[in-house]
């Protein structure tokens, strides 16, 4: 077997060295977070199990807890199956280096780095980095100051670090809405501008529960189910104008859409209205008809899965072979329905009201 000389080292003995060496920047900032002296723990349940957050920043909790909150848990508990801790430089003894490896890609991706043990998401222009360690199934935020966190990444709070750690679960984060009636959801689900968002918030409207409009857990084995993460809702600004100018009052970015999306909690816009679980019926793929009426037609697994897989592997590229055999048992286990949207409201109601009452029974 030949092996490539790069910079006198053979390439074996350079990927064991880099083996160490994540698992050692990894330990080196844990030692951080253990060391401090104080700090603020929350619980929540997610899916039926326990994570524990950690952090000794007011502002980032501030920042990181509102998308959560509906999961919080007030009970003591030590069996936490995964544990986040996450800071600024300013609350940790030293600062923090970047990530030393050089090759990043866009999506935070390093392909030359094995990441078994330890998994390791960086974006060099951005001043904020994610580690998971699989054996300690403990995560660790950082970010240089709570203002270089960028907007988008409070409304689905630490979606790196749950993505590491349902590597080792029967669960998959999905980029995708959901709602239910009666506790019997469905995935919404599709690329960028297919209507999957204002789909989902329409139906919150009309009297629907909501899981999500935007990044979801599905929870595989047995009968899949469909679990809340984030209660934020985002609608682009001309959305907000034209569909959803009522709930203005509770947009809670104000001052800044236009620059970002209009954000709401649909905690405080539809208190009963958010749920935290429901079995997962179908899978909906909608588009944007030029016709009155909604319409919906059987759709292959092979669909459903095109329509969930590129965007949630390209937001979340580690680990991406298991992520897409889940992605594809999801798939292959809930019957998917092409779902043409018309403009009439009624009959998008009816249409999603036919599916649930009729077509799945």
């Amino acid at each position: 077997m030949m092996w490539m000389k790069r910079d006198g080292l053979c390439s074996r003995t350079l990927q064991s060295s880099t083996v160490l060496q994540l698992t050692e920047y990894f330990d080196s900032l844990l030692s951080l977070f253990e060391a401090l002296p104080m700090y603020t723990t929350d619980r929540l349940s997610l899916a039926g199990r326990i994570v524990e957050l950690r952090t000794p920043s007011v502002a980032l909790r501030s920042r990181f807890l509102p998308a959560l909150s509906h999961l919080l848990v007030d009970e003591e508990n030590d069996g936490a199956e995964l544990t986040i801790w996450y800071a600024e430089d300013k609350d940790l003894a030293r600062k923090v280096t970047a990530p030393p490896w050089p090759g990043f890609n866009a999506q935070g991706f390093h392909e030359g780095l094995d990441q078994e043990a330890v998994q390791l998401f960086f974006q060099p222009w951005q001043r904020q980095v994610f580690l998971y360690s699989r054996s300690k199934r403990t995560g660790i935020y950082w970010a240089q100051t709570a203002a270089d966190v960028p907007w988008w990444e409070a409304t689905f709070s630490f979606r790196i670090l749950f993505h590491f750690w349902t590597r080792d679960l029967p669960a998959q984060l999905v980029h995708a809405g959901a709602v239910a009636k009666n506790g019997e959801g469905v995935l919404i689900t599709g690329p960028s501008g297919s209507g999957k968002s204002t789909s989902c918030l329409n139906l919150l409207r009309a009297g629907y529960e909501y899981l999500g409009d935007d990044y979801v857990w599905v929870e595989l084995g047995g009968s899949p189910r469909v679990h809340t993460l984030y209660q934020t809702a985002k609608v682009e600004p001309h959305n907000l104008r034209e569909r959803f100018s009522d709930w203005m009052p509770r947009v809670i970015n104000t001052e800044a859409v236009g620059q970002q999306k209009a954000i709401f909690h649909v905690g405080e816009l539809y208190p009963k209205s958010l749920i935290k679980s429901a079995t997962l019926q179908a899978i909906l793929l909608p588009t944007v008809a030029n016709q009155v009426a909604s319409t919906l037609t059987e759709a292959r697994p092979s669909e459903t899965l095109l329509a969930m897989a590129p965007t949630t592997l390209h937001h979340l590229p580690h680990h991406r072979q298991v992520a897409y055999q889940k992605l594809r048992d999801i798939s292959a286990a809930i019957p998917g329905f092409r779902w043409q949207l018309g403009a009439d409201k009624q009959q998008f109601e009816a249409s999603i009201q036919q599916l649930l009452a009729h077509e799945l029974s």
